[in-house]
């Protein structure tokens, strides 16, 4: 039992020996971990701590600045310790590591965050000593840690992940400075060298100013220390088809007072750089430049933009531009009027002037889609195609232009009438900024000038006249009124196509009387229009009967011809056988003087007394009787039949 006892003794001191042995290696030998560092620290047997400093950098008493990397260390213990063992530190893909230093040289005078002085001699904060050496600063860094692992001093660097800054399209980042210079205007000028504001260091040292930023972010991702650099997402300007961007600068010169839209300077590319704006002298308020349908990235920081329709001219209109920009027109006014005093105190001319300068400009835009800003330009649009007025009960039964109630006037005799009337007219696209220039639009046309005056005149027109003697004279009437209103509007460069009388209401009572009196001279009318119908077919009777014998008096004409002719024929051959029968007897004469002499003598004489019988025929019953009897003669051998 004693050498059991004995054994067990030597056996446990040797254990408790090696414990001893083994817990004193612990305390000198320490095992540091692939993936950890170990926080030291110096507890006594060293020197003090400079004023001011936090961490020891050698033989120095206090948390020690130098950790231990992975791997079996050697300390000595009990006089430095380990204070703790930490994972290395991970920053992600879309992560960045903001660091803030405890330790280090004092941060100057108005600053927020701290230069890096050291740069590359601290490895990215994993060279503590190498950073407190070199001039590290302490306070928030402007450097910052990327994606990737780190072996961090965790109590003299204190990191705070934050996110990437991403611009999605159709976006833009607008940034504000937490540090840097004095802003110089608004907005704080453009600098180079910081690279999208992913170098803060270089942003401060060429001398990047504090407030927000000229410059702006793209779509995009960014490694931006957003302890220093806040960071906006605003959506890009975006113009859609039909619509127009109307822009006004925040910052820049100031505009004359007496500009309503200030001219845009050049290079800016559609105020896309707005650095290029405010060198290039760009002025503060509406611009004369507008945006067109597109995407435009542009810091609303320094412009703002409103959307507006583009200005469309339909067929058959034109459109009068005021414009708001260009020369004061009192120079050329005063030139071409006479004139010093031709403008309005608003700048605006009261009359047309040519392009280039202020008022109502002479030319004219036709029919299309124009990109027009409306602070720079007002557009008046005149139609230029035919119009019509009308004055009508019937309001509304009809596309009219305007429709207005029927005038309600008193005749000359005192009765109350009612006249509808409607009026056409037309202005030409070169009287359309006279027109403007002289009434303003066609609305104030129609409701302050053509009403009034056509009413005006119809009234006088009626007043003058009996009310039936207006109603009969009614194309007279009409005539005078459209001569009368043409003549007033052509002042106002108004043509007038008609104007037209399309009804008048007489009062009930004059309207039976009239009827009546029409009544009785229509009844008038359609009995004197039967008597001459009856008349109208006695002629045709008369004239129906005429006809029918016609033919046979034309037959009987034909016959009288006839026995005349026949007649003279009777006679002129009566004379030819009486001297046929002279010249065979004188021929006979030589061979038989005394049988050519009787015979002669016998034919003489029966020649003679025929004659003689002709002529005394003729003397008794004239020579138109004897042609008559002739003709009855001849009549009656043809078996003809006359009706006396």
């Amino acid at each position: 039992m004693e050498i059991n006892i004995v054994s067990l003794l030597q056996v446990a001191s040797y254990t408790l020996v090696t414990l001893l042995i083994l817990g004193l290696l612990s305390k000198f030998l320490v095992n540091v971990g692939a993936n950890e560092i170990a926080i030291i620290e110096r507890r006594f047997f060293g020197s003090t701590l400079a004023p001011g400093r936090v961490f020891a950098l050698g033989n120095e008493v206090g948390m020690n600045a130098v950790y231990l990397a992975p791997g079996l260390h050697f300390i000595l213990w009990p006089i430095t310790h380990v204070i703790a063992k930490e994972q290395f530190l991970t920053i992600g893909a879309n992560e960045l590591g903001i660091v803030e230093a405890t330790d280090g040289e004092a941060l100057s005078s108005g600053r927020i965050f701290a230069d890096d002085p050291a740069g590359a001699m601290h490895n990215n904060f994993q060279d503590p000593v190498g950073f407190l050496r070199n001039g590290g600063i302490r306070g928030k860094q402007l450097r910052f840690l990327t994606n990737g692992t780190f072996k961090i001093h965790s109590h003299l660097f204190k990191v705070t992940k934050i996110r990437k800054i991403f611009v999605p399209e159709g976006s833009i980042g607008v940034v504000t400075a937490a540090d840097g210079a004095a802003m110089q205007g608004l907005l704080a000028r453009s600098t180079e060298g910081h690279d999208n504001f992913q170098k803060a260091d270089e942003f401060l040292r060429n001398g990047g100013e504090k407030g927000p930023q000229v410059d702006f972010l793209r779509p995009g991702t960014y490694n931006i220390n957003t302890e220093i650099f806040k960071v906006e997402i605003r959506e890009a300007v975006k113009i859609s088809e039909n619509e127009i961007g109307i822009v006004e600068a925040k910052d820049g010169k100031t505009m004359a007072t007496h500009d309503v839209v200030v001219q845009t300077p050049d290079g800016h590319n559609n105020f896309r750089d707005g650095q290029k704006f405010l060198d290039n002298g760009g002025m503060r308020g509406p611009q004369e430049s507008i945006l067109t349908p597109g995407m435009y990235y542009i810091n609303p920081y320094l412009f703002a933009v409103s959307k507006n329709k583009q200005t469309v001219i339909k067929q058959g209109e034109v459109g009068v531009l005021i414009s708001n920009i260009g020369s004061d027109p009192s120079d050329f006014l005063a030139k071409s009027l006479g004139t010093e005093d031709a403008s309005d105190d608003k700048g605006r001319t009261k009359h047309v002037v040519p392009k280039g300068f202020r008022g109502i400009q002479s030319e004219v835009i036709g029919p299309g889609a124009y990109n027009i800003n409306p602070l720079a330009y007002s557009v008046i649009v005149i139609p230029t195609v035919t119009r019509s007025v009308e004055w009508s009960a019937e309001r509304g039964s009809q596309n009219w232009s305007a429709n207005f109630d029927p005038f309600q006037v008193v005749s000359n005799d005192g009765f109350p009438m009612q006249v509808e009337v409607r009026c056409q007219y037309r202005i030409l696209p070169e009287n359309a900024p006279y027109v403007v220039q002289k009434i303003g639009s066609i609305t104030q046309l129609e409701n302050n000038v053509i009403h009034p005056q056509i009413d005006g005149i119809f009234r006088a027109q009626v007043a003058h006249s009996p009310a039936i003697a207006y109603q009969q004279n009614r194309a007279e009437e009409q005539k005078a009124a459209e001569e009368a209103v043409r003549a007033d509007l052509e002042r106002y460069r108004v043509d007038i196509v008609s104007v037209m009388v399309t009804n008048i209401h007489l009062p009930e009572q004059l309207m039976q009387t009239t009827q009546q009196k029409n009544l009785a001279e229509q009844e008038k009318s359609m009995y004197d229009a039967k008597q001459q119908a009856e008349m109208r077919r006695i002629e045709f009777e008369k004239t129906k009967t005429e006809a029918d014998s016609q033919a046979k008096i034309v037959t009987a004409e034909t016959g009288i011809k006839v026995a005349q002719y026949e007649a003279r024929q009777i006679e002129e051959r009566a004379r030819g056988d009486a001297a046929r029968v002279r010249m065979l007897a004188e021929a006979e004469a030589s061979k038989t003087q005394q049988i050519g002499d009787a015979e002669a003598s016998i034919i003489q004489a029966k020649g003679e007394a025929q004659a003689k019988a002709y002529h005394n025929q003729v003397n008794a019953l004239t020579a138109q009787g004897v042609t008559t009897v002739e003709v009855i003669k001849a009549i009656s051998a043809a078996g003809l039949k006359i009706t006396p």
